[in-house]
C-alpha cells in the first residue's frame, strides 16, 4: 500500500525510535511470563522490525509477515514472509508464539478479525501463545478513525477478551499499556500526552499549523490493550 511506502519513508526520532524499543520489550515481556520455553516468534506486521531486535538480543527466531515489501527490509534476510493476511502461508504449530501489534484494528471487519485470530492460533504450538495490542477506542475515541484511514475493527479489551474465547484461546493475559508504561505512570503518560496541542484552531494536516510530531506523540502514550491466549 502507497499509504505505508509513505509513512515507512518518514524520519523517525531517535527518542522515538526509543520508545518503539521500549514497547517491543514491554511486548515481550508479558509473553516470556506466559510461555516457557520461547524460541520461536513469528509476527503479523513487524513494522520497522523492533520486536525482530529484541528477539534477536534475546537468541530467538524471529519471522515477521507483511504486505508491504518494503517494511520487510527491516528485517534479517531469511526472516520476512511478504504477504497478506489473512491466512498465514507457514505449517500449522511452527512458533511458540504469534504477536501482531497494532494490526487487528486494520481488520475489514469481524470475519476478518476472526480468521487472522484463527490463523495465528493455527501456527502456535499446544501450549503457545497469541499476543495481540491494538487500540483501546474508550480512550481513544474519534481519534481511533483520525489517526489511520485503515482502522476498521474496533477494538476494546472487551471485545478482545470474547473474541480470543470465541477462537478458543484461554486468556492468560488482559491488560491495559501506554506503550511501555502501565498502571497509574501509564495512566499519567497517556492523560499529559492528550493535553498537548498539536494544532492550531482549524488548521488542516497539510498545514504548518499541525504538528504531526506532537501527535504522534499523542498516539504513541494513549492507552492500547494487550492480551495473551494460550492454545490448549
Amino acid at each position: 500500500m502507497p499509504f505505508y511506502d509513505f509513512w515507512r519513508e518518514k524520519r523517525v526520532t531517535a527518542l522515538g525510535r526509543r520508545w518503539s524499543r521500549q514497547a517491543a520489550e514491554y511486548t515481550l515481556t508479558i509473553i516470556a511470563r506466559h510461555v516457557d520455553p520461547l524460541n520461536r516468534l513469528v509476527e503479523i506486521g513487524p513494522g520497522r522490525g523492533m520486536i525482530a531486535d529484541a528477539c534477536r538480543a534475546r537468541g530467538m527466531f524471529h519471522i515477521g509477515v507483511d504486505a508491504n515489501g518494503g517494511l520487510l527490509t527491516e528485517l534479517e534476510p531469511g526472516s520476512a514472509v511478504c504477504a497478506f493476511a489473512p491466512p498465514l502461508p507457514l505449517q500449522s504449530a511452527i512458533c511458540d508464539a504469534a504477536v501482531a501489534n497494532h494490526v487487528l484494528e486494520h481488520a475489514a471487519g469481524l470475519l476478518q478479525a476472526q480468521a487472522l485470530v484463527a490463523e495465528m492460533r493455527r501456527i502456535v504450538r499446544p501450549g503457545g501463545v497469541v499476543s495481540i495490542t491494538s487500540p483501546d477506542v474508550l480512550w481513544e475515541g474519534i481519534e481511533f478513525w483520525d489517526c489511520d484511514y485503515s482502522h476498521n475493527f474496533v477494538t476494546t479489551a472487551r471485545r478482545l477478551q470474547q473474541l480470543f474465547r470465541d477462537q478458543g484461546l484461554d486468556v492468560a493475559y488482559l491488560g491495559y499499556v501506554h506503550n511501555h508504561l502501565e498502571g497509574a505512570a501509564g495512566a499519567l503518560a497517556g492523560y499529559l500526552a492528550r493535553l498537548a496541542p498539536y494544532h492550531a484552531p482549524g488548521a488542516l494536516p497539510a498545514s504548518p499549523l499541525y504538528v504531526d510530531q506532537v501527535y504522534k506523540l499523542r498516539m504513541t502514550f494513549a492507552r492500547s490493550v494487550q492480551i495473551v491466549g494460550r492454545r490448549v
